[in-house]
């Protein structure tokens, strides 16, 4: 491995690294690693390809957080309208030099949450892949974020979210889900049970397509790959004890 670039980012050291034998390229915030992609801009982690296969549908897709821009650059080549939102400016200036990222894309210097609202446009899918270092899921996406993240989207738009988990006792991933599922969503969580420190992902659909939204994620569900478990968001029960919420019927 070498380092082909540093640079500064708002969260931290942003570093460029290349295999020099395989010739990918990995993009690393402090000591994170963001992306991991083909020099070309084909990402190498299974969580982006799965937020990738559940935006197919979308013509118009928004995403919040660029890192190496690679979900941008495979939904651009399908031919998607894409807009990328990023706080942090140098974001997309690496993702164009190292990872590929067409400059067709319009890309938008904002914080995401004050971005969502002030933008006025729906989109028929958005896909939210932000953090690094220090940053709380909690607090960033409280109800009111979420509200906005649902107030973007078509009646008919989806929506598929990124997070860190540290553990399973970590509730996050439900408290969140339930958010973006007060209105006229509903969501499902994608999870590697018993894994520390791993990505999850919530993905949200009209809740009035019941019928579609259970063939949907039963399909979807069988092509995320081994290790990964889908279920509805949990809610607390008598006594604080877990339980999931209506499995599947909404």
């Amino acid at each position: 491995m070498k380092i082909i670039g540093k640079y500064k980012g708002r969260l931290g050291e942003i570093a460029i690294w290349e295999s020099e034998q395989t010739g990918d390229r990995f993009y690393r915030e402090g000591e994170i690693f963001q992306s991991q992609s083909s020099a070309s801009g084909e990402s190498r982690f299974p969580y982006v390809k799965i937020m990738e296969a559940f935006l197919s549908d979308a013509n118009s897709v928004l995403l919040l957080g660029c890192g190496g821009g690679n979900l941008a650059t495979m939904l651009a080549r399908q031919g998607k309208s894409v807009t990328v939102v990023d706080h942090n400016p140098v974001s997309f200036d690496l993702a164009k030099r190292f990872f590929g990222l067409p400059k067709e894309i319009l890309c938008i210097v904002a914080d995401f949450r004050e971005y969502l609202l002030a933008e006025t446009r729906i989109f028929d899918g958005m896909a939210i892949d932000v953090g690094g270092p220090g940053f709380c899921f909690e607090e960033q996406f409280d109800p009111a974020t979420c509200q906005s993240i649902t107030a973007r989207l078509k009646p008919s738009g989806r929506a598929i979210l990124n997070m860190l988990v540290a553990t399973d006792f970590d509730a996050a991933p439900d408290m969140i889900g339930g958010d973006l599922s007060d209105g006229h969503m509903t969501s499902w969580i994608f999870d590697h049970p018993g894994r520390l420190n791993r990505n999850v992902l919530i993905a949200c659909l009209p809740r009035l397509r019941r019928a579609a939204n259970r063939r949907c994620m039963a399909k979807f569900s069988k092509t995320v790959g081994c290790g990964w478990a889908l279920r509805r968001p949990r809610q607390p029960s008598h006594g604080n004890k877990p339980v999931v919420v209506d499995t599947c019927t909404s």
